[in-house]
């Protein structure tokens, strides 16, 4: 295959991609305001579509004995020469590691513990993630997002029909709580997410996203798409999954960030003290001037 230099700036937004659970994603208050769609005003179907995308992935109460899910997969970027492997967890109780090993470049990972949103690679070595990216990532850190719909957008309104592949489709804007937009395909045979764009943020600013998914199958009665053809500006790879497990006993990479990023968390946490209150420091007493004179004898 033809080689050129990968855009390491964009693995991140890659990694959040795979993060989230793309047969679903995630919404909030259906009493919000409704939202406007080439100058009209249109209903807020968040209640109506949730109801349905949980129900394209299988049964409520399955999804809810689900604790945690390990998902390995293969990333191709044909153009780039490259074929990466990629480690993915995620836990019922918001925990998230991924990780893209690519050969020549490293292991460029990243991850939510403890409510701290972390990315740590070769080439910018660790972070902690704020503003849209930390946003992003944490709505991806829900297990099966459709059953948060209520805690990351503010409304979901159906702005028009299309085909893709040959599979008739909604089309919907979500609305995420903090103002930014996502636009999702969904089949009107089953109800499940056949593309998704969006504009993604990364450490060199924000790219544009599309994901197509394809090939969905089972798995222990939940449908994942095994198949996501991705696009990010110019650039175009391919995600098949190889293997998806439910409820495994973590490993302790998953469960906690890289010791560079939790020395990060740290260093941070004893900036942020004020001097006085630095581990170990104390205050030498100053003596009463009649007990330093007796000293002075």
């Amino acid at each position: 295959m033809r080689t050129i230099p990968l855009n390491v700036s964009r693995l991140g937004a890659l990694l959040l991609i795979i993060g989230m659970n793309l047969s679903t994603i995630s919404a909030q208050d259906p009493t919000d305001k409704p939202a406007q769609v080439d100058g009209e005003i249109q209903d807020n179907v968040l209640e109506a579509l949730q109801e349905k995308m949980i129900a394209a992935i299988g049964v409520q109460s399955t999804l809810e004995k689900i604790k945690n899910r390990r998902m390995i997969s293969t990333v191709s970027i044909v153009d780039a020469g490259i074929e990466a492997k990629n480690f993915g967890f995620i836990s019922a109780d918001g925990v998230m590691s991924e990780s893209l090993s690519i050969e020549g470049y490293g292991d460029f990972r990243q991850g939510v513990h403890g409510g701290v949103v972390w990315s740590a690679d070769p080439i910018n070595g660790p972070a902690i993630i704020s503003g849209a990216m930390r946003d992003q990532l944490l709505r991806s850190a829900h297990l099966f997002p459709p059953l948060q719909f209520h805690e990351d957008f503010a409304s979901i309104i159906l702005s028009g029909e299309e085909s893709i592949d040959d599979e008739d489709c909604n089309v919907y804007l979500f609305k995420t709580k903090t103002g930014t937009e996502e636009k999702y395909w969904v089949s009107k045979a089953n109800h499940r997410t056949i593309q998704v764009s969006l504009i993604a943020d990364s450490p060199m600013g924000k790219i544009p996203m599309k994901v197509q998914m394809k090939n969905y199958k089972s798995v222990d009665e939940i449908w994942y798409p095994h198949t996501m053809n991705i696009e990010q500006g110019i650039q175009k790879m391919t995600l098949e999954v190889g293997q998806i497990l439910h409820n495994v006993e973590p490993e302790e990479t998953e469960l906690t960030a890289p010791k560079s990023v939790l020395a990060l968390i740290e260093r941070k946490k004893e900036g942020a003290k004020p001097p006085e209150a630095e581990k170990g420091e104390t205050k030498e007493p100053v003596a009463e001037p009649e007990k330093q004179k007796e000293t002075d004898r």
